[in-house]
């Protein structure tokens, strides 16, 4: 019972968020429990304050350097009869989860197939902007990566 209290009594405290990306910062100031209620919302509206500014940012990470960038001839060659059709969005983030959310998806798939899937269907994006984005769906869950031919692969599980 005194947990509850303890519980309701911390949701109700007053804390000040400051979220610092590059190029901007976004404060926010509400309950614990208010915060958490938009937290979501606030990740979503700070990636489109990045994806609208075209601020290029580089994810902290905790592993290993990334690979290189694809090159155009890579992306070229790369083949197309399996790539799936979606439903295009003017949010990179979007058009990735659309990919991931296909059987197409469920494959590891290097970042010059994602690039030329995104081509395929109609939403080119540039190769250093879809590797940010393949970071951040890794930080929340959403697709994992593994090492494929000395490159890194992504895909999302079966659910």
């Amino acid at each position: 019972m005194a947990e509850d209290t303890q519980h309701e009594e911390e949701s109700k405290l007053s804390i000040k968020l400051i979220i610092k990306r590059k190029g901007f910062e976004l404060i926010t100031e509400g309950t614990i429990s208010t915060i958490l209620e938009e937290l979501d919302a606030l990740t979503n509206f700070s990636d489109k304050v990045a994806e609208k500014m075209e601020i290029s940012e580089e994810a902290p990470s905790t592993e290993p350097e990334s690979e290189p960038l694809p090159s155009a001839e890579e992306i070229s060659i790369t083949p197309t009869a399996d790539m799936p059709v979606i439903k295009p969005s003017k949010r990179t983030i979007d058009n990735l989860g659309f990919l991931f959310n296909t059987p197409w998806g469920r494959t590891p798939r290097t970042v010059a197939e994602i690039v030329k899937a995104l081509e395929i269907n109609a939403v080119p994006d540039r190769t250093s902007s879809v590797n940010i984005y393949l970071t951040r769906m890794i930080q929340r869950g959403i697709i994992r990566r593994i090492e494929k031919e000395g490159k890194w692969a992504y895909f999302k599980l079966p659910t």
